[in-house]
C-alpha cells in the first residue's frame, strides 16, 4: 500500500485500529464514454444549479470531470482541478460560467472506464499562475489563465508524490512530499523562477508529511501520517502526528517540534489553526480533535454516526472566521463546528440524503470562503457551496453547564433545549468519544423521547449512565437532532472520575 493512495480512485487504504479492519473505497462512476477536451484547448459552459438545505450545487459538464482540488481566488471566483480532462477550471459563481483549461501534452482519460490520468489534492494561486500538484506524474503544474501557457516542476527524484500546496510567507510555493513509509521525509519549495528546492524534515521517523498550514511568518503546522506496516500482523499502523516549525530562514533542513506529545492520532490528514488551538481530522475515525496551546490538552469532537458504515472519515479541515469546517467522506456530509457554542452542524451533500455506501459522492476537497464553504464532488460531478448563515429553523443547546462529572457505574441527567420550529418529527441520536467509531458502548444515553414531535421549542432530557469498566478520563458526548438535510448537535463534556 502506498502513502499516496489516500487520494486514489478505487481502494485507498486498509486500516487496522483496535483490531477492527476498515476498508476505505472510492466509488467510481459507471463506465460511460469519455468526453475529454483537446490538449491545450479551453471550453466555456454555463452551469445549472440545484439548491437544498443550505447547499447549492453546480453541475459540471457530463459525463464526469472528476473534480478534486479547489481554491478561492481574490475576486470571489473558484478554481478547481478536473482530473479527467486533465486540467483546471475557473468558475464564476455570479453568472454560473465555467471556463475549462486542458493542460497541453497530458494524456486524456480513455475508455472503457475513463479513469483520470492525474491525481490532484493540492492547489494554489501563486506567481501569476494557477498551480496543481499531480501525484501520479510527480510534478506540479502552473497554468497562466491569460494565455493558457503551462509550466511544470518535476520533483520525481527529490520530492516525489507532491500532495498539498501552500504559499509560504517567504513568497515561495511549498508542497508536501507524500512519500513511501521509510523513505526520507521532505518538503518541496518552488522558487519564483520555477526551480525546485528541497527541505529535509529531521526526526519524523516513519511519518510522511501530508498537509501544511502557514499560520504566520514564524509559525507553520504540519500534519504527518505513518502508514508503515505492523511487523506482527501486516496491518497498517495508520497513526500520525502534528508538528510545528518556524518557516523564517529555513535552509536545507528543519527539525519540527511535536505538538501535544503523548496523544494518539488516527491518520491525521489535515490540520488548521484557530484562536490558539490546532484542529485536526482523524481520517481513520469518526471525529476531529482540538489541541489547546494554553491548557496543553487534547479534546475529541465526534461526528454523528451513519448506519451504513462505522466510521465517517473526516478528511480536510479548515478554519474560517472562528468556525471550523471539515468534510466527512463516508457520511457524505459537510460539517461545521462552532467552538464558542460547542455545536456541530452537518449538511447533507445529496438531496435526499444517501442511505447506503454506493451513493457516496466522494466529496474530498474544501475551500472556506466569506460566508461559507466551497467543495468538489469527484463522482457527484459538481461544485458545491454551503451557506454558513443558513437557518434550518431549529437549534439545539445545553441548558446550564455543558460539563458533567460521573463515577464509573454512576449516572447523570442532562437538560437540552431544541429551539425554533420544524415541520416534521425529528429523530434524536447519540455518539461519543469512547472509541474511534464514536459509537456509544460503555456509556449509555437515554433520551426522554426518541422522536421530537413536530412543532416549536422542546425541552429534551437525556440520562447518561456510565459502565463500571469505563476508564477514568474526559469524554465528549454528542446529542443530535435532524430534519433530514441538516443535522444539529450539541457537545457535552463528561468527566469520569
Amino acid at each position: 500500500m502506498t502513502p499516496r493512495a489516500i487520494a486514489a480512485v478505487m481502494v485507498v487504504a486498509i486500516i487496522s485500529v483496535s483490531s477492527a479492519v476498515v476498508l476505505e473505497q472510492y466509488y467510481a462512476s459507471s463506465p460511460i464514454p469519455c468526453q475529454p477536451i483537446k490538449s491545450g484547448a479551453t471550453l466555456t459552459t454555463q452551469l445549472s444549479r440545484n439548491a437544498f438545505g443550505g447547499v447549492t450545487e453546480y453541475a459540471l459538464p457530463a459525463p464526469d470531470r472528476w473534480p478534486n482540488a479547489i481554491v478561492n481566488a481574490s475576486d470571489g471566483s473558484i478554481w478547481i482541478t478536473e482530473q479527467e480532462i486533465p486540467g483546471v477550471a475557473h468558475f464564476f459563481p455570479g453568472n454560473g460560467t465555467l471556463v475549462e483549461y486542458s493542460w497541453p501534452g497530458y494524456p486524456s482519460a480513455t475508455p472503457p472506464d475513463c479513469s483520470p490520468t492525474i491525481n490532484v489534492s493540492g492547489m494554489a494561486i501563486w506567481n501569476g499562475r494557477v498551480w496543481a500538484a499531480d501525484e501520479f506524474d510527480n510534478r506540479t503544474v502552473g497554468l497562466d489563465p491569460a494565455n493558457g501557457s503551462v509550466v511544470s516542476v518535476d520533483s520525481t527524484a527529490r520530492a516525489p508524490f507532491p500532495y498539498w500546496l501552500a504559499v509560504g510567507p517567504d513568497g515561495d510555493l511549498w508542497f508536501t512530499s507524500d512519500n513511501f513509509s521509510g523513505q526520507p521525509s521532505v518538503l518541496g519549495r518552488i522558487l519564483p523562477n520555477d526551480t525546485l528546492e528541497v527541505v529535509n524534515l529531521v526526526g519524523l521517523g516513519n511519518d510522511q508529511p501530508l498537509q501544511l498550514d502557514f499560520v504566520n511568518s514564524t509559525f507553520a503546522l504540519l500534519a504527518t501520517i505513518n502508514q508503515a506496516v505492523n511487523s506482527t500482523d501486516g496491518a497498517c499502523i495508520c497513526t500520525g502526528h502534528i508538528y510545528s516549525f518556524d518557516p523564517a530562514g529555513v535552509g536545507t533542513q528543519v527539525v519540527p517540534s511535536l505538538v501535544g506529545p503523548g496523544y494518539t492520532l488516527i491518520l491525521p490528514t489535515s490540520v488548521s489553526y484557530s484562536n490558539g488551538s490546532v484542529w485536526v481530522t482523524q481520517h481513520g475515525a469518526s471525529s476531529v480533535v482540538r489541541y489547546d496551546f494554553s491548557t496543553q490538552t487534547w479534546t475529541k469532537y465526534p461526528t454523528s454516526t451513519v448506519p451504513w458504515i462505522d466510521i465517517t472519515l473526516p478528511y480536510v479541515i479548515q478554519e474560517e472566521g472562528g468556525n471550523v469546517w471539515f468534510n466527512e467522506h463516508y457520511a457524505n456530509k459537510i460539517a461545521l463546528v462552532n467552538p464558542q457554542r460547542q455545536t456541530l452542524t452537518e449538511f447533507s451533500e445529496a438531496n435526499p440524503p444517501i442511505t447506503d455506501p454506493t451513493k457516496i459522492q466522494n466529496d474530498l476537497s474544501i475551500a472556506p470562503a466569506p460566508g461559507g464553504l466551497w467543495f468538489t464532488s469527484e463522482t457527484g460531478n459538481y461544485i458545491g457551496f454551503v451557506n454558513a448563515s443558513y437557518n434550518p429553523g431549529f437549534t439545539i443547546s445545553v441548558i446550564g453547564n455543558d460539563t458533567a462529572e460521573v463515577a464509573p457505574g454512576g449516572s447523570a441527567s442532562l437538560a437540552l433545549e431544541v429551539s425554533g420550529t420544524w415541520a416534521n418529527p425529528m429523530n434524536v441520536t447519540f455518539s461519543d468519544s469512547e472509541n474511534f467509531q464514536s459509537i456509544p458502548q460503555a456509556i449509555t444515553l437515554t433520551p426522554s423521547v426518541a422522536v421530537i414531535p413536530l412543532g416549536a421549542s422542546f425541552s429534551l432530557g437525556v440520562q447518561v449512565s456510565v459502565g463500571r469498566t469505563l476508564p477514568a478520563g474526559n469524554y465528549t458526548l454528542v446529542v443530535t437532532v435532524t430534519s433530514g438535510d441538516v443535522q444539529q448537535s450539541a457537545y457535552v463534556f463528561l468527566v469520569v472520575t
